[in-house]
């Protein structure tokens, strides 16, 4: 392994706790429908909308790697079930825009915005998100050279092209680069499958186990930039 030149970060759970967000940006969405569309929420509570969302995607499971058009089908889907006809298409743009907004309000763990301004002095910055979030809203994104979405791209973690187009994305060569995620499939497994280095963010409140892959843990931002220097080192 060479030294790191670019660090590709995950995005919920690694830079935000993903719960808090996820929770309202559901709610607010639900609010909106129970006004655009009452007779939907009627016959729909929220577990219910994510019931038939779970069940369209084991009928197409390619729409995992493009979830906002996921939760918009299958939201058409039930909207015309219910009688709204050509206006399902509008009720579904001005719903998912709220929950959209919501999803953007992030909060930074302790520490990030600082710790990551430091990193992009050394290291060129990339995110690899599965999700939705859009980093290039939040104010720490003038510290990144790239932003990418499962979405976007196509493809989604764990899969290795995912890893592939956010190293294409720095232009290193992959042993140069180090995957920062929490989730021990999708990023670090997917990450070391890849040929990249892996470190597992263990932040506080979360439940995913600690994965043995992978080449360092942190549980503070502030042990980042040491966790980093010390993978040099072994270099």
């Amino acid at each position: 392994m060479g030294r790191i030149r670019a660090i590709c970060f995950d995005l919920d759970d690694t830079l935000w706790p993903s719960r808090p967000v996820l929770e309202a940006a559901e709610q607010r969405f639900y609010q909106q429908l129970q006004r655009l569309a009452p007779e939907l929420t009627a016959q729909h509570s929220p577990d219910a909308l994510r019931d038939h969302r779970l069940q369209l995607l084991q009928q197409q499971p390619e729409l995992r790697h493009h979830i906002s058009r996921w939760r918009c089908l299958s939201l058409e889907i039930l909207l015309r079930e219910c009688g709204y006809g050509e206006r399902s298409h509008d009720i579904v743009h001005e719903a998912f825009h709220h929950f959209i907004e919501a999803r953007q309000q992030v909060e930074l763990y302790a520490h990030a915005k600082t710790v990551l301004a430091t990193l992009s002095k050394e290291y060129q910055l990339v995110s690899l998100t599965n999700g939705n979030a859009e980093l290039q809203r939040q104010p720490c994104s003038r510290y990144f050279s790239a932003c990418l979405k499962a979405e976007d791209i196509g493809i989604s973690k764990p899969h290795k092209a995912a890893f592939q187009a956010a190293v294409a994305a720095t232009g290193c060569a992959v042993e140069e680069v180090v995957h920062i995620g929490d989730h021990p499939r999708d990023d670090i497994e997917g990450a070391t499958n890849a040929g990249l280095r892996a470190v597992q963010a263990l932040m506080p409140g979360l439940k995913h186990p600690r994965h043995d892959g992978a080449n360092a843990h942190f549980s503070d931002w502030r042990q980042l930039p040491g966790v980093l220097s010390r993978l040099t080192d072994k270099a």
